[in-house]
């Protein structure tokens, strides 16, 4: 387990892993609460977060401003966590001088390039960028069924498929979910995120169900973009019919985890980690 030996700093957007990054992160600093601070792009991961830890906010596309806000706070590590929507950044949004810095170097728009320019950024002026996964341990899928009820033969064939398939899509920087139905992919992620797709992906299956997979591009970097799924995903899953929620092991996160199996076990879905 790192040992820190400095302030971190979450860099938030939108949903719950920011608290769980917060949580984790005061229990194992040795500072504790005083150890760890956040500049929040989103104003939900700000008002979710002010009653845990010290925050600053700042606008999408002020990276200036935000790198500015961790020096003067003496953060020495970074952490991402939350979805930033992509949308505002193709829509033309305003950028401060930094932001234009960094996006002149990017080649395109994945979540990828973008990140990785980011990281470089906040590398070049001291910070550490700790992975994910060095806060989130506990949170990491591990190779098991976590419901009472297994996947059929049929349903892991088409988890394997789907995966090879979820795989092949995060390679491209499009995304990271498929819906897939008797080795037929019904939807495919792109800007819309899963939950979006899960809903496609539900109404081709028209109630005879299906198998959702959500994998990680191999190679990913751990620093950003780890595949996540909760409750709100779940649920989904149970009202569209669908009969199989598939991630990752090793490379995703699974939160509300009793709340999920609960569920889960109540609609008779299957929850699986796979592929390690």
């Amino acid at each position: 387990m790192k040992q820190f030996k400095g302030k971190i700093g979450i860099i938030a957007g939108s949903g719950q892993i920011p608290v769980l990054v917060a949580e984790e992160a005061i229990a194992r600093h040795p500072e504790g609460v005083a150890g760890v601070m956040a500049v929040c792009v989103t104003e939900e991961a700000a008002r979710r977060l002010r009653d845990r830890i010290h925050v600053e906010r700042v606008a999408l596309g002020q990276a200036g401003r935000a790198i500015k806000l961790l020096h003067k706070n003496e953060a020495r590590y970074c952490v991402f966590a939350g979805k930033v929507e992509k949308a505002p950044v193709l829509a033309g949004l305003r950028f401060d001088a930094r932001a234009v810095k960094i996006l002149a170097r990017v080649r395109d728009f994945t979540d990828d390039r973008l990140m990785a320019e980011l990281v470089c950024e906040l590398e070049e002026e001291g910070f550490e960028v700790l992975p994910q996964t060095d806060i989130l341990e506990r949170y990491v899928v591990q190779p098991r069924v976590y419901t009472r009820r297994k996947p059929s033969k049929g349903e892991l064939e088409d988890v394997a498929f789907g995966l090879e398939k979820a795989r092949g899509l995060a390679s491209l920087g499009i995304g990271q979910t498929v819906v897939v139905r008797k080795k037929a992919v019904l939807a495919a992620e792109a800007l819309e995120g899963t939950d979006e797709t899960v809903r496609r992906g539900a109404k081709l299956a028209d109630g005879k169900g299906g198998v959702v997979v959500k994998a990680m591009k191999p190679g990913q970097d751990r620093r950003f973009d780890i595949p996540t799924v909760g409750l709100a995903t779940l649920r989904l899953v149970l009202s569209g019919g669908l009969k199989v929620l598939a991630l990752e092991a090793g490379s995703s996160f699974l939160i509300d985890r009793e709340e999920v199996v609960a569920a889960a076990n109540g609609g008779k879905i299957s929850v699986v980690g796979v592929g390690k």
